[in-house]
């Protein structure tokens, strides 16, 4: 779900990204309406096997039965009452604790669901492999990559893809612990 989490809201997983949509709003009326939750498990799992062309949402995010998994978890957690608790919230989360810039790497950016960064535990392969991409790069380079990432897109990848809101989702001073995080941890 953590991969999910980097775009969409969803409350009950403590999901509040903005650039895919708010998957409560979403379905939340339909289901008040009568729609099945099983009906939105179907929906949930097809537009995740295939996105609409010229979507944001990345094709082979996930497949098989973990498009099944998520599918099922959203149907059961979209509009429903409370947070996930114990192992369930922890789904994806990379490791936790560690330097402030990790936290904000696993917490509130959710950069581990579309990128590999080992010391953070992380293997989301929308994005490229930090790991490989940035021992020769600047922090400015890695600053810039955050908030304006469609400024230099690596070749292999589409833009458009990672969320452009980060210098506003993130306080300067969040920001500044990631960069710092990922440039001492991929020299």
């Amino acid at each position: 779900m953590q991969r999910c989490a980097a775009c969409h809201s969803l409350d009950r997983a403590g999901a509040q990204a903005t650039v895919g949509p708010d998957l409560d709003a979403a379905f939340g009326r339909a289901l008040a309406d009568g729609l099945q939750r099983s009906t939105v498990e179907g929906v949930v799992e097809s537009q995740i096997l295939h996105p609409r062309r010229g979507s944001r949402m990345p094709a082979g995010l996930v497949t098989g039965a973990d498009a099944e998994d998520v599918a099922a978890y959203v149907a059961q957690a979209v509009a429903a009452p409370g947070r996930d608790t114990g192992a369930l919230a922890d789904v994806g989360a990379g490791k936790a604790g560690g330097p402030p810039g990790r936290r904000v790497f696993n917490g509130a950016a959710g950069c581990g669901a579309c990128h590999v960064l080992n010391d953070a535990g992380t293997a989301g392969t929308v994005g490229p492999n930090l790991d490989r991409l940035l021992p020769d790069r600047s922090r400015a380079f890695i600053r810039e990559s955050i908030v304006e990432p469609n400024a230099m897109v690596e070749q292999g990848y589409r833009p458009g893809v990672m969320p452009t809101n980060y210098r506003s989702r993130l306080s300067e001073r969040e920001l500044a612990a990631l960069v710092a995080y990922v440039a001492e941890v991929t020299r």
